[in-house]
């Protein structure tokens, strides 16, 4: 159980700015607009820093379930008491051991719903054990689609991913079932491409126009990640003799006992010289490639057809900032 995200008051700040970009393309008239966003950061620092609340207004909290696939999904719904028609947001948390449960997630739903909004944050199980997967953004699809079905929404939803559940929600903003009708989706220090930010956390090192960059990701990803993509071997062998490496098991008894397939994901993460880093990806596993391409909004960004609102901090240790500069590039392409 991880914590990547982590909730002081620079962050819910921060998250306060977004979601005033989130109500200014959801919201029609400004003047409503710019009162509701005022009134929901006094209200969410009221929450935080006094258990208060500066909103006088009734709202429902509780636990929904809804279908996804063969599977239910557990999430909370924030919205105002009453029988009017709300605009709703998504949110999606990062790779936070409480999940949906995360207290600064509650303080943010109430103050949204407050405000006016209607808010779902869903429960995504595979992202809580910083483990990133098609499931979760099959999870906000439903969500999508059950928040979008209520009685209570005006049909104008917005989509917010944090950190590493950024670009599950781009993914998730381009599937049929949602594209068409999503108002707005905001990434919030997620990465463009995959494959270079696994690079970057790997070598300890990214480039930026051009040039490499050093840079320290933070600790708890660089014990993690190579765990993942080790769970990503097709081979159990495989996976058993690079979970020894993990543990301090001596390099030439794994080596030995490698498939090539198992061969080449030692050597990746093994490598700390940047300058390689792009050949040993290319020798890994055909599948491995494939399933992490489908993780990557490198590869359907040309697809996003909604509004976007991206942000990203300079010190950012889990993601590094140029990933969301590739991000603002290909949308300005493709537009």
């Amino acid at each position: 159980m991880l914590e990547f995200v982590f909730v002081n008051w620079h962050w819910i700040l921060l998250g306060a700015i977004i979601l005033a970009f989130l109500a200014i393309a959801i919201l029609v008239k400004p003047i409503r607009v710019w009162f509701r966003v005022t009134a929901f950061i006094l209200d969410l620092v009221a929450s935080y820093k006094r258990n208060a609340k500066v909103i006088p207004r009734s709202i429902l909290v509780f636990e929904v379930t809804y279908g996804c696939g063969n599977r239910d999904v557990v999430a909370d719904l924030y919205r105002p008491d009453g029988r009017g028609r709300h605009s709703g947001l998504i949110l999606a948390h990062g790779a936070i051991k409480d999940g949906k449960n995360d207290q600064g997630l509650r303080f943010a739903g109430q103050s949204l719903a407050r405000a006016g909004y209607a808010v779902l944050v869903p429960q995504l199980d595979r992202l809580c054990k910083f483990r990133l997967h098609q499931d979760d953004i099959d999870v906000l699809v439903a969500s999508f689609q059950y928040l979008d079905g209520q009685e209570f929404s005006n049909g104008k939803i917005g989509m917010l991913g944090v950190c590493i559940s950024a670009p599950l929600v781009l993914l998730a903003a381009v599937e049929p079932g949602v594209s068409r009708d999503l108002a707005i989706v905001s990434s919030w220090g997620g990465f463009y491409n995959i494959n270079e930010w696994l690079q970057a956390v790997i070598t300890q090192h990214y480039v930026d126009d051009g040039e490499l960059k050093p840079w320290k990701p933070r600790p708890v990803l660089v014990q993690e990640t190579p765990k993942w993509l080790i769970e990503l071997l097709p081979n159990t062998s495989d996976r058993a003799c690079l979970e020894k490496m993990l543990v301090g098991y001596s390099a030439d008894f794994v080596k030995n006992n490698l498939s090539h397939s198992g061969q080449a994901m030692y050597e990746l993460l093994t490598n700390r010289e940047p300058e390689r880093a792009g050949y040993l990806w290319a020798r890994l596993d055909p599948k491995i490639r494939q399933t992490l391409d489908n993780l990557s909004p490198h590869m359907k960004i040309s697809q996003l057809k909604t509004k976007i609102a991206i942000i990203h901090t300079l010190t950012d240790d889990v993601i590094p900032w140029v990933e969301s500069c590739k991000l603002a590039d290909a949308i300005d392409n493709e537009h």
